[in-house]
């Protein structure tokens, strides 16, 4: 059988998911006869070449940034938008709270010579993708069980549970239930519930489920006396594109 040829290319991001991604496949001694990674900056292989799954994290911020990803989709079988800023946003998104000349400014200083783009894009919209990792970053678990649906020639599918599932999976005790904002209730697991089991809150890096239930979440922020300020605070951190409308309180 040939082997499943991996593209990871990063775009605007800190590149945290692409370590996650090497890190994955450095851990699967089963599958590593099975895989050629073909793409990746991080491993000295620059060049854009043909792959059957492509990995690309990081926001499209910049025009170069949209010209490679449709050159890597036409190079590419699969394309998987690997993190929360592929995906959803993510930090990066928070430059849209800011004019685009603030934005610049307070990055860069000076105007940069590298022609940006007036928004913050996700993979999708730019170029059609088969799957979403999300995360910051996606955990290496998630993205090994991912790895092996491929491998395998399986359908991968996210969980569509919220975190608090994770939560009382793991005998988490409930922050919300002592006072402390926790976004878990409306945001998609598959993180392990790695923050809360810390004892921090969820701020929402996996992006909201498919299916939320915002009234039910709003009752219980009002029932533990969490003021919807704090919501409208920690939402844009990494849910800015989101489609939540918090439009009172």
């Amino acid at each position: 059988m040939s082997k499943l040829k991996i593209m990871q290319y990063s775009l605007t991001c800190c590149e945290g998911c692409a370590v996650n991604l090497i890190n994955a496949l450095a851990s699967m001694l089963q599958i590593l006869d099975k895989v050629e990674i073909v793409t990746s900056r991080i491993l000295g292989l620059p060049k854009l070449r043909e792959a059957d799954v492509a990995f690309v994290d990081g926001s499209v911020i910049t025009k170069e940034d949209e010209e490679v990803v449709k050159i890597i989709r036409r190079k590419s079988k699969v394309v998987v938008a690997l993190g929360s800023c592929a995906s959803i946003g993510g930090i990066n998104a928070l430059k849209e709270l800011f004019s685009h000349e603030e934005a610049i400014r307070d990055v860069y200083g000076v105007l940069p010579n590298i022609p940006h783009l007036k928004d913050v894009k996700t993979l999708d919209d730019v170029i059609d993708v088969d799957y979403i990792l999300p995360g910051c970053p996606p955990t290496t678990n998630e993205i090994s069980r991912f790895l092996m649906d491929m491998v395998l020639g399986k359908t991968f599918r996210l969980p569509d549970k919220p975190i608090c599932y994770e939560c009382k999976i793991r005998g988490i005790k409930c922050l919300l239930e002592e006072g402390i904002l926790c976004l878990g209730p409306i945001i998609r697991a598959g993180c392990e519930a790695k923050c809360p089991a810390y004892r921090v809150p969820c701020w929402g890096c996996k992006g909201l489920t498919d299916d939320v239930n915002l009234e039910a979440f709003l009752e219980s922020l009002e029932r533990n006396d969490i003021p919807i300020k704090e919501l409208k605070e920690k939402i844009p951190i990494f849910l800015t594109k989101s489609r939540i409308k918090l439009t009172s309180g």
